[in-house]
């Protein structure tokens, strides 16, 4: 900051003090104030030497404080507060020329009246007085400078702070509940001897603490600003991309439709690059991801789109048609996005202290692919920030867009959010690996900025291309046989027919040959270990001494013309009333096995079938048990009444006479 020295101004200088005693446009003269000597210097010299030390008292009002203070005034009080500088600034230098200052405070007094309502030359000589010795911050208004500031203990102060710690993993309650805290815990430490300020005033303490107020917030929220380390955070450099890369797995709130139809939600992992931001590979599973699926991610972001097994295209194309067909989107145009991403080795992979990320199976597909594992410190998300913000870039960019998307909370969630149109697993990994090629990779980060230039971004494309023109490296990618060997595995039995996985039959021109493999060559039924990919199910890969047959699944409707918008209307009609009749049916056909049903032997059994048979009302053959007779009736006689009261006539008493003409 600039500060204007004169005459009189100390200084200390290689740890001497002097005075100025004289200056002029070039030179200024010093008198050292321990010895009898003086020293000419060049003034621009001096007033860059970095071992000077300026003994100079600014004024408040020369500080960034005061600034805020007076930008924080309203209109009018600015405006009076600038009038009386305007008119005091006259005074001063008046006063610096020899003249006395009395005889301006009338003329101030006038011209102050006009814009205040009680001005007096008392008023106006103690402005001046403060106007000298604080500047412009001496004429504000004292209650505006103490504004927010209130004279309360300390231990207040301290208690709030303690219970801000302690409550970091304790649920969340109102303010009341932690003033009642706050008192109970000053009168456990210090009895009465603590007067406490008003409600209000608590209040206000409570809402300006830097943890206290978090106490009757989100309880997430709370835990995870507990968890950020107690110092100001690193930067972690990537000199080259796939030197640094990041991997982690979140569930996603929408949910994804299982091989038998029932909704679950989504889980995604992800692996990231520092250097370009880049993402290997996106992975979505309907149930928790095992060590397992970590294998499979590894596989996607060590091959690239164009080496991957057959059938990845035609999969790709068979689900891709649900939204490129109905928008008359190229696919041609898709390819091009996903062929252009970069492909980039992984050095090192930073991952949490998760089971499946610490599990042997993980472990041993990175040595196997020369990957070195680098696990971050127990609950500290601060060691893997680019991959957890990248979570939240795809839900604000991809997740929220889905059918059923659940809002990522009780509070965001609609009540009647459609989940009929729900993708499946699998077109849901199509559709989030066109959006990475597409959107992702395509669209500028703002963690890639120029420096010179902030407000130019580059995209990860873009940046990976700068990297390779200025350090240029060749990284092999995996081959088909390497994808596979990396997918997870299990074991069928090879049939005559083929091999059953999944709901699906699958077979190949070789099956006969890997048949008369097993049990000596006769052709029997054998066990296999087949190789699948849980986003592409027309191909699994049956292990046959050191190499992977492939084994194609049969045609189904999607193969056939209009096959797709077969199922489409089949996805339609499944409405509410088809879920009825089937329920319905149900039932029906479980009381007609139940009418047939007799267990040998058991004539209890057969009891039990007579009496659902009389149940029925509308069984022709069905006897009521409701009027039991203990005796069958006898025959009558010639002179014997026929008809028995309670007979046909029933509906008739004896009060009317009507049976007494009847008999």
């Amino acid at each position: 900051m600039i500060v204007r020295v004169g005459i009189g101004v100390t200084l200390t200088w290689d740890e001497e003090r002097f005075v100025i005693i004289a200056a002029d446009y070039r030179h200024v003269t010093l008198r050292s104030l321990e010895a009898d000597f003086t020293r000419m210097v060049d003034a621009d010299e001096l007033v860059r030497l970095p071992n000077v030390t300026w003994h100079v008292d600014r004024t408040d009002s020369a500080t960034g404080s005061a600034a805020r203070i007076l930008d924080g005034l309203d209109d009018e009080e600015r405006r009076i507060v600038d009038a009386w500088a305007e008119h005091l600034a006259l005074v001063k230098a008046a006063v610096d020329n020899g003249q006395p200052a009395k005889v301006f405070f009338e003329d101030v007094r006038t011209a102050m009246s006009k814009l205040t309502s009680v001005t007096s030359l008392e008023t106006v000589r103690r402005k001046f007085r403060r106007y000298c010795a604080e500047g412009v911050l001496g004429l504000v208004d004292a209650r505006h400078l103490n504004r927010g500031r209130r004279d309360v203990d300390s231990r207040i102060g301290m208690a709030l702070s303690e219970l801000g710690e302690k409550g970091t993993t304790r649920s969340s309650g109102t303010t009341s509940r932690t003033l009642d805290r706050l008192r109970w815990t000053l009168e456990e430490d210090y009895g009465d001897a603590i007067d406490l300020p008003s409600e209000r005033t608590l209040y206000r303490m409570v809402a300006a603490h830097p943890t206290a107020r978090r106490l009757n917030g989100s309880a997430k929220s709370r835990q995870t600003s507990a968890n950020k380390p107690g110092r100001a955070f690193g930067v972690h450099g990537s000199l080259r991309p796939g030197e640094h890369v990041q991997i982690d797995s979140t569930v996603i709130d929408v949910p994804s439709r299982l091989l038998d139809g029932r909704l679950n939600r989504a889980e995604l992992t992800v692996i990231h690059d520092v250097s370009c931001r880049s993402i290997f590979a996106g992975v979505v599973r309907a149930v928790a991801t095992n060590s397992a699926d970590l294998a499979g991610v590894l596989a996607r972001a060590l091959t690239p789109y164009e080496l991957r097994p057959p059938g990845a295209r035609e999969q790709r194309e068979r689900v891709a048609a649900t939204w490129t067909g109905r928008f008359m989107i190229d696919q041609e145009r898709l390819d091009h996005h996903r062929l252009a991403q970069p492909y980039i080795f992984p050095e090192t992979i930073t991952t949490d202290n998760g089971k499946i990320y610490r599990s042997e199976a993980f472990r041993r597909g990175c040595e196997r692919a020369g990957i070195s594992l680098i696990h971050a410190a127990l609950e500290t998300g601060t060691d893997k920030p680019h991959v957890e913000s990248g979570f939240d870039a795809i839900k604000d960019g991809f997740v929220q867009y889905l059918e059923g998307f659940t809002g990522g909370s009780v509070e965001r969630r609609g009540r009647g959010e459609p989940t009929d149109r729900a993708l499946a697993l699998n077109q849901l990994q199509e559709l989030l690996e066109d959006w990475i090629a597409i959107e992702w990779q395509n669209r500028p980060h703002a963690g890639l900025s120029d420096p010179m230039l902030p407000g130019r971004a580059l995209t990860p494309n873009e940046m990976f291309r700068a990297y390779r023109r200025i350090a240029p490296e060749l990284h092999v990618p995996f081959g088909v046989d390497e994808f596979i060997g990396f997918l997870p595995a299990t074991t069928c039995t090879l049939q005559d027919y083929g091999v059953n996985h999944r709901r699906r039959v699958y077979r190949s021109n070789r099956l006969p040959e890997l048949r008369a493999a097993g049990a000596g060559g006769e052709g029997a039924t054998r066990r296999c270990v087949i190789r699948y990919d849980p986003h592409n199910p027309l191909f699994v890969w049956v292990e046959h001494g050191d190499e992977f047959v492939p084994f194609r699944c049969l045609r189904d409707l999607l193969d056939e013309p209009l096959g797709g918008e077969i199922w489409q209307a089949a996805h339609d009609v499944d409405s509410t009333e088809d879920a009825t009749a089937r329920h319905d049916a149900a039932y029906l056909v479980d009381r007609m096995k139940r009418a047939q049903w007799v267990r040998p032997g058991k004539e209890r059994n057969r009891a039990v079938r007579r009496a659902e048979v009389d149940r029925d009302p509308m069984h022709l053959t069905g006897v009521s048990k409701t009027i039991a007779r203990e005796a069958p009736p006898a025959e009558p006689d010639g002179d014997e009444v026929i008809w028995e009261r309670g007979g046909g006539f029933s509906l008739l008493d004896d009060d009317d006479g009507v049976w007494e003409r009847l008999t």
